[in-house]
């Protein structure tokens, strides 16, 4: 008990600096680029504070939309050190202590759902960074879960990718750890409190995540087809990571 603690203690501290150092850097960036290429660095620096090891099958495309299963917090880490891009995120995040910083130094795109002008405004900002040249990363379950399985996708920020004709790829992710319980030490979801759950992720010890890339695919007109075929293809992706993973163990 006290060794997990311990070892919690010294991977805030850690993470901690590499946030503050993070931001203090991040006041040298100005252009969209140059903060996706600061997210990739930070996504770096505080995957190595918590000490979690990634490993990655199919490689992120240059351009177009990428969309992924949602586990945790530590999914937008995994992704973004993989590559220069940007997220779109619920606005509410945007008030998470830390979190927030650190979504406004990254140029994240944040969509409220709770406004009817801000889906409008949310694909002028996709079509922006889309125009540039940059990959965006979401997450159409619009939540995140226990991983027990992929919920249903909301359709409605894939317009862009159909209407620029831009492909969309599909990513799923999982993770595998020596202790803790992964539904509720690493998935943030439910009634789940940032820092409570953040101190229980600090514990567990060798936590790896599994990161899986498909092929890009170029979709449909109809958004709501389009959502269902990629809830197949992303489910296809997650359940081979977890049956791969129970082999492993």
């Amino acid at each position: 008990m006290l060794v997990s603690w311990l070892i919690a203690f010294r991977r805030l501290i850690k993470l901690t600096w590499a946030i503050f150092y993070g931001i203090i850097v991040a006041k040298k960036t100005f252009t969209l680029s140059e903060r996706a290429q600061w997210q990739q660095q930070q996504a770096s620096r505080m995957l190595d504070a918590l000490e979690t090891r990634v490993t990655i099958t199919g490689q992120l495309p240059a351009d177009g939309l990428i969309v992924c299963n949602h586990l945790s917090y530590l999914d937008v880490l995994i992704i973004a050190a993989q590559s220069p891009l940007v997220f779109v995120s619920k606005s509410v995040v945007i008030h998470w202590p830390i979190i927030g910083r650190l979504l406004k130094c990254a140029g994240t795109i944040l969509a409220d759902r709770r406004r009817r002008s801000s889906a409008s405004e949310t694909t002028t900002q996709m079509l922006h960074v889309i125009n540039k040249g940059i990959p965006i990363a979401l997450f159409p379950e619009g939540t995140s879960s226990d991983g027990s399985s992929v919920l249903p996708f909301i359709p409605t920020l894939l317009q862009i990718a159909i209407d620029t004709r831009k492909t969309i790829t599909p990513a799923a992710i999982t993770y595998q750890a020596q202790t803790g319980d992964l539904a509720n030490d690493v998935c943030y979801w439910g009634d789940h409190t940032f820092f409570t759950h953040l101190i229980r992720l600090a514990k567990v010890r060798a936590l790896t995540a599994h990161l899986i890339i498909g092929q890009p695919l170029t979709l449909s007109d109809d958004r709501k087809s389009a959502a269902r075929s990629l809830h197949r293809e992303v489910s296809i992706l997650y359940n081979t990571l977890r049956k791969d993973s129970i082999h492993k163990d």
